[in-house]
């Protein structure tokens, strides 16, 4: 029998149109032999379903011509004549989320909620690593290389720029590159080199986030990313890439100009010599660390002069899957989606349920203003 997949895409996110690529990608990928498969697309707060197969239904989504669904107790529910009815009970949801609420565990959490398997990291993993100032943290305590950096509010900086900004040159030293914490896609991202140009990009930053990142550029580095996932126990850790960038760092243009995913070229295996060997090994222990689930493509920075490699940031649902970095260890991304499937199935079978401990707390209680101890 097949096993019921839904594929989930789509949130709150400014990358929502990359996240209908990969989920249309990764449509035309899957075993249709093994996997019953029906697109989930969320929009605004809500689960659309029904005839969502192709890149013309979001161009631009209109949502009066396709089915509100709800996701009640595992199982996906529509409206017929104002009274619920079962449309699509999934074995497990196949993320295809990018950024936003659809990566950041948000929506993690709502599905294991319901009990159903997911394929990506749980909603703790997705959180920390969509967070740019809490995943350094979380590198620093494993002792792995990352850039000088500090985090900004923007209530801070809009309350008083001039002593934000000192504080920062204080503390780093120009170039610098300004993040928002939280997003993706180098959306929101600004190079500065000079205190103008650093007031500029907090102001950029803070209109996509409330929490800022800002680190040190290094001036002579190479992009290097390298991806990996778990199979029967196993991790299976990719090629390394080395993306082509047309600027100081990779922006969305470099990514997806061209109508097409990663439309800047790669070079793989990257170029860094005996470096791959620490990238690959820096890549399977962020993954057993932090606990992570499905495929995740972790990013670096290799400074060319010092020969050294810093880790950046950890994508958990990468664009395309990353399937492209797999080519190379024998893995088709009709394998890759198959085998994150099954995964994810078993680890939903092996989770601890949650459960209700039973006492007479409420039996015996009496009533009254007085705190239980």
């Amino acid at each position: 029998m097949k096993k019921k997949v839904a594929l989930v895409f789509g949130a709150r996110s400014f990358e929502r149109d990359i996240s209908v690529i990969t989920a249309m990608q990764t449509l035309n990928n899957i075993d249709k032999s093994r996997y019953d498969v029906e697109p989930i697309f969320a929009y605004e707060g809500d689960f659309y379903i029904g005839k969502l197969d192709s890149i013309k239904c979001f161009a631009p989504f209109a949502p009066l011509a396709h089915k509100k669904a709800f996701l009640i107790k595992g199982e996906f529910y529509t409206l017929k004549k104002n009274k619920l009815q079962k449309a699509f009970k999934p074995d497990v949801a196949l993320f295809c989320c990018h950024g936003g609420e659809g990566e950041n565990g948000i929506l993690q959490a709502l599905f294991e909620f319901n009990s159903v398997a997911v394929t990506c990291s749980d909603t703790l993993a997705s959180a920390c690593c969509m967070d740019k100032a809490m995943s350094k943290r979380l590198f620093e305590s494993l002792l792995l290389n990352v850039l000088p950096y500090e985090v900004v509010s923007k209530d801070e900086f809009e309350s008083d720029k001039d002593k934000t900004i000192s504080r920062i040159e204080e503390l780093i030293d120009y170039p610098l590159i300004v993040k928002p914490a939280c997003q993706g896609s180098s959306i929101g991202i600004e190079v500065a080199k000079c205190r103008e140009e650093l007031d500029f990009a907090l102001q950029v930053a803070a209109k996509f986030d409330k929490k800022i990142v800002v680190e040190h550029k290094l001036d002579d580095f190479v992009e290097v990313n390298c991806a990996a996932y778990s199979k029967d126990g196993q991790i299976v850790i990719s090629d390394t890439e080395q993306p082509c960038r047309a600027s100081g760092f990779l922006t969305f243009s470099d990514k997806y100009s061209g109508g097409k995913m990663s439309a800047c070229e790669h070079i793989v295996p990257a170029k860094i010599g005996s470096l791959e060997h620490i990238v690959k090994a820096n890549t399977k222990r962020l993954y057993e660390e932090l606990g992570l689930s499905g495929v995740v493509r972790v990013d670096y920075l290799v400074d060319t002069k010092r020969n050294k490699v810093y880790v950046n940031e950890i994508n958990t649902i990468p664009g395309s899957m990353a399937f492209y970095l797999f080519k190379g260890v024998g893995v088709s991304f009709q394998n890759l989606i198959g085998d994150i499937i099954e995964d994810a199935i078993l680890r939903k079978s092996k989770a601890i349920k949650p459960s209700v401990f039973k006492s007479d707390v409420l039996k015996n209680f009496t009533g009254g203003s007085k705190l239980v101890k």
